[in-house]
């Protein structure tokens, strides 16, 4: 049988399955590498600033990444905003980092293309959250546009509107439907991250919020798909072995026939 397979159609052959089989073998080490989830860093070493038209385009989905996990560099984004403090309202269920529970108060704005919903403060006790928010409508809205910097953030699943008019999730779809503002928006959300006006009112203080925790693990579909195209990698030089293994068969079935 070696004799056979030196000849010039079974190394042609071979060859062929071998190129065929680095091919699948390419198509395994690709899928294997997805299959590895990461967990995403839990602290950031640097902070760097990007304008939101850089990072976000008005009533498009939310793809912004604001953490990279390989340079632990953490994106903070800045907006210029007209501010409509008159329009505030309240968003429960909502925790420092120390386990703090309290609310939100979050203002509608808008940049030059588009309206941006901006978590201002954070208030912790739940009744002092509707006198903050009073003082909050009264301060004085300016037609000049203010530079506002934080953590651009997904909206979350809408919740059912409460009957003291805040809200138990930031639902960007749902703040929409109620806030009297027209054109586009973001779907994203601004949480500030320094000192404002807004975090100067009793019991208001600045928005803190974590960095998004998950455990590692596998993908099980991509290690399905890898172990998948391993087999036919090594299916490819199977079928070689056995069309030749069957070519010699016949071969000799014929050298017998000619004898007799």
């Amino acid at each position: 049988m070696l004799r056979l397979a030196l000849t010039p159609k079974w190394i042609t052959a071979l060859l062929g399955c071998i190129a065929l089989g680095v091919v699948f073998a390419m198509l395994a080490q690709w899928q294997a590498s997805r299959s590895f989830i990461p967990a995403p860093a839990s602290n950031f070493s640097k902070i760097i600033y990007r304008d939101i038209d850089e990072i976000a385009q008005p009533n498009k989905p939310f793809m912004f990444q604001e953490l990279d996990s390989k340079t632990k560099v953490l994106t903070e984004v800045v907006a210029r905003v007209r501010l409509n403090p008159e329009q505030a309202v309240l968003v429960n269920n909502r925790f420092q980092p120390d386990g703090t529970k309290g609310s939100w108060i979050v203002i509608p704005a808008n940049t030059a293309a588009a309206r941006l919903f901006i978590a201002v403060s954070f208030i912790p006790e739940t009744e002092d959250a509707q006198l903050v928010l009073s003082e909050t409508k009264k301060l004085d809205s300016t037609e000049n546009f203010s530079t506002a910097a934080g953590r651009y953030l997904p909206s979350e699943a809408p919740l059912q509107q409460l009957k003291n008019g805040s809200f138990d999730s930031l639902s960007v779809a749902q703040l929409v439907n109620v806030v009297e503002t027209n054109g586009p928006s973001y779907a994203g959300f601004l949480a500030l991250t320094g000192p404002s006006q807004f975090s100067k009112p009793v019991g208001a203080e600045i928005p803190k919020i974590d960095l998004a925790k998950s455990d590692s693990g596998l993908n099980w579909l991509t290690t399905f798909y890898a172990l998948e195209w391993t087999f036919f990698a090594l299916f490819a030089l199977f079928m070689w072995w056995r069309l030749l293994a069957d070519a010699f068969r016949k071969q000799q079935r014929e050298l017998l026939d000619i004898q007799k």
